[in-house]
């Protein structure tokens, strides 16, 4: 076919150059001119280059992070809810000027708590960050980029500002009371449970932005 092409084109040619001069003669077109037509060869569009797989340890780093994003993300469904609960049992404890046996222990388990998450966090983080020192170019890896960046942003939308307006909500409200209606710690573990919400808030902040830089970094 593609010699086809070509032997028309130059006949094509050739039936021009005659008939500028005057006159259309077959005889004209020499059989070498033809042959010549059919040696030239077209280029042919090359077919895309095939993409190399991603290493199998870099895709099982990938996919680690991811499920660690993942885990936080589904950790973090009801902290809000509970630490607007503990507001308002502390707000009707300075209402009815008394004590719940549970609030203390409650409080303290939130402190834990939201210490544990940031250093989790913290750890994602630095997860994330190695990962854009080794990402490649591969719609593979691209594909649990775009998870863990969808994950990295709703877990900065629950930090912020959620978590960290109704960890500051409840230490106010503490420290507007009395402390033998919460114990005498309770302004402190507040103010614990506070930081640790705005550092959560921080290190959430930067692994969304590389998140962000991971599924530029690996789009193909």
């Amino acid at each position: 076919m593609r010699k086809t092409v070509c032997l028309l084109a130059m006949f094509a040619v050739s039936v021009t150059a005659v008939r500028a001069g005057g006159f259309l003669d077959l005889n004209a077109i020499r059989a070498s001119d033809v042959k010549a037509a059919a040696d030239i060869a077209v280029p042919v569009p090359s077919a895309p280059a095939k993409e190399d797989p991603a290493p199998p340890d870099l895709v099982n780093k990938f996919n680690n992070a991811a499920n660690e994003l993942r885990i936080m993300r589904n950790d973090l469904t009801w902290v809000k809810n509970d630490l607007d609960n503990l507001n308002n049992t502390a707000q009707r404890m300075i209402q009815t000027n008394s004590q719940d046996a549970f609030f203390p222990s409650d409080l303290r388990k939130m402190s834990t708590d939201m210490s544990r998450r940031v250093n989790d966090i913290r750890r994602i983080a630095s997860d994330v960050k190695e990962l854009l020192g080794l990402a490649q170019k591969s719609k593979q890896l691209n594909d649990i980029a775009r998870k863990m960046d969808q994950d990295a942003r709703m877990i900065l939308y629950d930090a912020w500002p959620g978590m960290e307006d109704a960890s500051q909500n409840l230490e106010g409200t503490i420290r507007s009371g009395r402390p033998e209606l919460f114990g005498y710690d309770a302004e402190w573990t507040a103010s614990d449970i506070s930081r640790n919400c705005r550092d959560f808030s921080y290190q959430a902040r930067h692994t969304y932005s590389d998140t962000e830089s991971l599924v530029k970094n690996t789009q193909p």
